[in-house]
């Protein structure tokens, strides 16, 4: 059990924590034609906007409800009614999901209330479903935003008591925000292997993969989860949640649907990937696909070609608690020592890491803990660049915001290939770090003058 200890300075120096609007709005990017309704002030969607062109190098489709000094005193309920209607009749999306903000909570905006009032006065857009999650900056972060999408999207759209006519051949995923598109699209190939339908929720892979698309820009998420897969998940054969963050999620959907619920907090180990793969062949019946053995057969050969190179190597950590537990577990399973350990907040299973102690704090306590603790390598978001360079640390970019490297958005880490990349990663850098010994030279070596030859007696 780890020790949980929280930093007692006034303010963050340098932090880590990106808020909970940024995880509503990465979860609501998985939804199919919808578009994420931000409520609050023009900057903080500005500013979300910003975060996630930096990171995925796309337009994103965000609309806010451009609350002013005015109507933060006086009310804004007339913001979400203008800002809903216009979008349901400019923009035609299937889905809107309304979100609060650390302003609009402040204020005591009641979202849920002012979207019956808007089903009532306008009936003919009730083709479009609504989505209202409580995301308040001032408390949790991305992980919690990200997952509060999740729990509401189950309480919001998926009935109650699921349909008597079960689909035995669908699989439903929920995917953590650790899941980046290019480890959704491996996990979508593992299920599809096995003659099963994935239905993954949130979809990253269809809507931010990087795709080029026809058209100019879109107002609304191109890909996704659609709403009729979304609202049959109760019928699903099974469902997996991947992600420490999602398993009240997990419970949540267990009561509305007719198969079992299999929560796996990451698919970074050789134990829970086999467990994952395992399961997808109990339920199918089908044996393992070749392809698939063979990417494990890759995985075991790269352990050990990186063994001596990774073997007790310290490994600092400063991202979300769901990152944390995928990379210290995967660390811990390759010989290497997890730690110096930073959480941007109290977060789920982070008492259960394999580690003596999490801090609580920011990248200047990082900064503080290295100097105590040194490290060989530093598993971080971009904003952890100056530090790793300052400590002389290699940066293993990981989470969210990464905004200086192309491509680091859809990276695999899960998986038995995204294992093997890592590992190979990893070794990599460790090897570059490597200093060969100074040849040795005798004190009895005979020295000659340039150009002069030696004559054996």
């Amino acid at each position: 059990m780890a020790e949980i200890i929280r930093s007692k300075k006034p303010l963050a120096v340098s932090p880590i924590k990106s808020g909970q609007p940024l995880g509503a709005i990465l979860a609501s990017m998985g939804f199919e034609h919808c578009i994420p309704l931000v409520h609050g002030a023009q900057g903080c969607c500005a500013f979300a906007k910003v975060f996630f062109i930096q990171h995925f190098h796309d337009p994103i489709p965000l609309q806010s409800t451009a609350m002013d000094p005015t109507s933060t005193i006086m009310g804004a309920d007339d913001n979400i009614m203008t800002a809903l209607n216009t979008l349901c009749q400019r923009n035609n999306p299937k889905a809107i999901v309304l979100l609060s903000t650390g302003l609009s909570e402040a204020q005591g905006s009641d979202i849920s209330r002012v979207v019956r009032q808007f089903r009532e006065a306008s009936p003919r857009h009730k083709g479009v479903a609504l989505l209202t999650v409580n995301t308040p900056d001032f408390y949790g972060s991305l992980e919690n935003g990200f997952s509060a999408v999740v729990e509401s999207m189950i309480e919001q759209w998926i009935p109650e008591t699921p349909l008597p006519a079960g689909r035995n051949r669908r699989v439903n995923l929920l995917l953590s925000h650790l899941i980046t598109p290019g480890d959704a699209e491996l996990l979508r190939s593992y299920v599809e292997a096995f003659g099963l339908q994935p239905v993954m929720v949130p979809d990253l892979s269809l809507s931010l993969d990087g795709h080029l698309a026809s058209g100019d820009f879109s107002p609304v998420t191109q890909g996704g989860t659609s709403l009729s897969q979304i609202e049959q998940m109760g019928q699903s054969l099974c469902t997996f949640a991947i992600g420490v963050s999602l398993s009240h999620a997990a419970s949540l959907l267990g009561r509305r649907c007719r198969g079992e619920v299999i929560a796996l907090p990451h698919l970074m180990t050789l134990d829970f990937c086999d467990q994952f793969i395992n399961q997808l062949k109990l339920i199918s019946g089908r044996n393992v696909p070749g392809w698939i053995e063979r990417q494990r057969g890759q995985l075991q050969d790269a352990m050990i070609d990186c063994h001596m190179w990774l073997q007790g190597v310290p490994i600092a950590m400063a991202a979300e608690g769901d990152l944390l537990a995928a990379w210290c577990d995967f660390a811990a399973s390759q010989g290497m020592v997890p730690g110096p350990i930073i959480a941007p907040v109290s977060q789920k299973g982070l008492s259960r890491l394999p580690v003596e102690k999490v801090v609580i704090g920011d990248l200047e306590d990082m900064q503080d803990l290295l100097r105590l603790t040194p490290a060989n390598l530093l598993v971080a978001n971009s904003h952890a660049v100056d530090l790793a360079q300052h400590a002389g640390l290699s940066l293993i970019r990981a989470g969210f915001p990464i905004y200086d490297r192309l491509g680091e958005f859809r990276r695999v880490r899960q998986g038995y290939m995204g294992m093997r990349d890592s590992l190979f990663e990893l070794a990599n850098v460790m090897s570059q770090h490597h200093h060969s010994l100074t040849p040795w030279h005798s004190l009895l070596r005979q020295q000659f003058a340039p150009g002069a030859q030696h004559v054996p007696h």
